[in-house]
């Protein structure tokens, strides 16, 4: 690769966005671009991070969602054409929010990229900033950060035994494929969306070198092998081609692959040569048409820590070509799942095949004690607030109700539970706090009734009634309660 200080501003932009094809979704088609600026700008490439976005809206909404932009020294906005303006304004907000240190937007005048906005947050930042500013003669805009900006923190933190989370976070460091599992109401996707957030902001600690925005999908029992890893499709002009699934998409934009709720599919029929590929061999999923002479499409492992496309170009079925086109996964790509445990008894099952082609990390059900906890914490943020005398009655009630499931029926998340403290806050403001009981009893109803009417019949059932419905914790509103029931089987 060309010495970056060799070049001029204008060459290392043109440089750096030589052979780029803007149509393609690929995730590391800036790479030399990335590499060039954080030459220029003194940093560790790792450290910078490239998006391509066409409106301002879309801009905004990518930087929301952007892990690689997380937590950045360095981001790069390239825009072929786009109201200035209007992206200026989204950018200062988002530096406002303090994520991401120096902002720059690459855009074209005509036929030349050139850098049109460079914008820092933080006197710490400014050295990055005034020198790409001086190298390219634009001026550096600087932002003041919001004080209240928080990124995307979940609103509830998670409790969770400190072993599991070792084990998730070790098996994603060592394994390309892990899977979350446990019952409903654990926490599994947010646990996945956190380490994410986690290995965004150093994949160093992880052992990777770049940056990947998870892209999460929920299969169904509709899904074959097509949605899954890509197939045959009718064109709009009524010609058999391929389209590629949510792994080959993935791969593609060098993004993770998250499938959540993932028994919610028959994944051991639709998986077919991912089986193979995950145990580390190449694979022929499917050719570009129906002519047998066309590309095959192949699935294969990179020795470089990006994924990329080999062949792209062939995809579109403009000519005839025996040569395949190549997805290749990364060092750094993982495919993540979770799955419900409690529902895989009325859906599906993973096979003794696949589930050896992931790493399981079991997400159970917190004990008494971790769920007062986060029980508490709940209680102290909801919107609007309850005397002390009224956060401790409802802690008692809900504690005791959630240790009768614990002790008494089939495994279940706290996350129902968990919500029930914001209904009864609202309805306090309407109501006096003789009444907690009976809201609780509502919330409980609304929340958790589907899965309680599961147990109606069962004589377990007896035992949760004789805990809950006694006078100091539901009292006669557990009878209200189940009654209602028999509506919801």
């Amino acid at each position: 690769m060309t010495e970056p200080s060799k070049l001029k501003p204008a060459e290392l932009l043109e440089y750096g966005m030589a052979g780029v094809d803007l149509d393609s979704p690929s995730g590391t088609k800036f790479f030399r671009l990335e590499y060039l600026m954080a030459s220029a700008a003194g940093i560790n490439s790792t450290k910078v991070a490239a998006i391509q976005v066409g409106s301002a809206a879309e801009l905004a909404a990518q930087l929301e969602h952007s892990n690689r932009m997380a937590n950045t020294e360095l981001g790069i906005v390239v825009a072929d054409s786009v109201d200035d303006d209007l992206m200026v304004e989204a950018l200062r907000q988002y530096l406002e929010s303090g994520v991401s240190q120096t902002i720059l937007v690459l855009g074209k005048r005509g036929s030349t990229w050139s850098l049109q906005w460079i914008g820092y947050q933080g006197d710490r930042n400014s050295t990055i900033a005034k020198e790409l500013a001086q190298r390219f003669g634009v001026a550096a805009n600087k932002v003041k950060a919001s004080a209240t900006f928080r990124r995307r923190a979940p609103e509830h933190p998670l409790v969770v035994d400190t072993r599991v989370s070792r084990m998730l976070r070790l098996s994603v460091k060592s394994r390309q494929a892990v899977m979350l599992v446990g019952p409903p109401g654990t926490g599994k996707t947010q646990m996945v969306a956190e380490i994410t957030e986690e290995i965004a902001r150093d994949p160093r600690s992880y052992g990777m070198t770049t940056v990947h925005d998870p892209l999460f999908v929920t299969p169904d029992e509709s899904w074959t092998t097509r949605e899954l890893v890509g197939g045959d499709t009718v064109d709009d002009k009524g010609k058999i081609c391929f389209s590629p699934g949510h792994v080959l998409e993935a791969i593609a934009q060098d993004r993770w692959l998250v499938l959540d709720e993932a028994n919610r599919a028959d994944l051991d029929r639709i998986f077919g040569g991912l089986l193979t590929w995950l145990s580390g061999q190449a694979v022929i999923v499917g050719r570009v048409s129906a002519d047998p002479r066309s590309s095959p499409i192949v699935l294969d492992w990179n020795e470089k820590p990006y994924s990329e496309v080999v062949g792209r170009d062939r995809l579109r079925g403009k000519y005839v070509s025996p040569e395949p086109i190549i997805y290749k996964a990364g060092t750094d790509w993982r495919i993540l799942g979770t799955y419900n445990a409690v529902d895989a008894q009325r859906v599906f099952r993973f096979g003794e095949a696949l589930g050896r082609r992931f790493g399981h990390v079991p997400v159970g059900a917190p004990d008494d004690i971790s769920f007062s906890v986060a029980l508490r914490s709940r209680i102290a943020k909801t919107k609007w607030a309850l005397s002390k005398k009224d956060a401790d009655r409802i802690h008692e009630i809900l504690g005791v109700i959630y240790s009768a499931h614990f002790n008494y029926l089939d495994p279940m998340g706290p996350a129902a539970l968990l919500s029930i403290p914001d209904y009864v806050s609202a309805g306090l403001q309407e109501t006096s706090d003789s009444e907690i009981p009976r809201l609780i009893a509502e919330a409980y109803l609304a929340g958790m009734g589907s899965w309680l009417a599961l147990y109606d019949r069962d004589e377990r059932m007896e035992d949760v009634a004789e805990v809950v419905g006694s006078d100091d914790v539901l009292g006669g509103e557990w009878e209200w309660l189940r009654g209602q029931l028999k509506t919801l089987r």
